[in-house]
């Protein structure tokens, strides 16, 4: 009899994952000039916000009418963008900073000088989070006083992109093998083995998605028991992935100029789609995935039909 149920209970978990099959499909309906070397952005405040490396800009873009309708000056190099705690924040990469601006006065409130190079930034559990990506650190600064509130070192990996979800904080890295997980409530760091240089990931409550640059694959990864579920193979040199708002995960590569769609029912990439010169990299917003051309100057706008 147990063995009866077990073997409904499996078909019955195989119909459900099957019923959950994601549908539709992924268009591109906007190109948006934003400035030279586009290379993250983040919705916030009823904008999207897109950080210009080439060009040491902000934009700020509304998502009505796909229309740049202000631009703000920065630093050199900008590039990670984050929305919280009443601000968005941008990571100087090329100088050595993390920005904040006034989403209402769009003007650069604090400049907040760090050590080393800034690959990204991301903003939970109210913090801010930058990657010092030389010196194996990763900060977590208080929003109310603009300072590091702790560094966080995790060793010599490189730490590059960084997300927040699942009660953690976790950490891509330009070398080796390993993501990093930084509990927010006690700031201890744990890795998890996934595939060569896991530079990007994505995060929600159920899923982490880590995109292993040099495998041409992403792990999906068990939050709760910190274990690699999946490895699903992509498309060369893939980037920081973005989850939709009806779960698919989309995964843009950058060298191979098209983004890859997996659906997380099956673990499988059910579309891909050609977008712009050096995609990277993606973020979910305003019902839509957007993904900037790094090596161009616009951003793509994708929606599921």
């Amino acid at each position: 009899m147990r063995r009866t149920l077990l073997f409904l209970g499996t078909c019955a978990a195989v119909m459900a994952a099957a019923g959950a099959a994601a549908t539709g499909t992924p268009e591109v309906v906007a190109r948006i000039e934003t400035g030279s070397a586009p290379c993250s952005e983040t919705g916030g405040f009823g904008y999207l916000w897109v950080g210009n490396n080439g060009a040491g800009t902000v934009s700020r873009v509304d998502p009505a009418t796909n229309a740049v309708t202000a631009t703000i000056k920065v630093g050199i190099g900008p590039c990670g963008v984050a929305a919280g705690a009443g601000a968005i924040w941008v990571d100087g990469y090329s100088s050595h900073s993390v920005y904040r601006i006034n989403p209402t006065t769009l003007k650069v409130v604090k400049r907040i000088n760090l050590p080393d190079q800034i690959w990204d930034v991301a903003f939970g559990d109210g913090s801010v989070w930058a990657t010092e990506s030389t010196n194996g650190v990763v900060d977590r600064i208080n929003p109310k006083t603009n300072k590091v509130r702790r560094k966080i070192r995790i060793g010599l990996a490189g730490p590059a992109n960084l997300r927040y979800g699942a009660g953690a904080v976790w950490v891509g890295t330009l070398l080796g093998r390993r993501v990093f997980r930084i509990d927010v409530r006690t700031n201890k760091v744990t890795s998890i083995k996934v595939g060569r240089t896991p530079r990007s990931v994505a995060a929600s409550k159920t899923a982490i998605w880590v995109s292993n640059h040099l495998s041409n694959t992403v792990s999906r990864i068990d939050p709760r028991t910190r274990k690699v579920v999946a490895t699903i193979k992509v498309g060369k040199q893939p980037e920081n992935p973005a989850i939709a708002d009806d779960g698919t995960v989309f995964v843009p590569n950058l060298g191979s100029n098209t983004v890859s769609r997996i659906d997380p029912a099956t673990n499988r990439v059910i579309n891909v789609l050609p977008v712009g010169q050096k995609p990277f990299p993606a973020a979910s917003a305003f019902g839509d995935i957007w993904i900037p051309s790094s090596g161009g100057t616009d951003v793509y706008r994708v929606h599921i039909r």
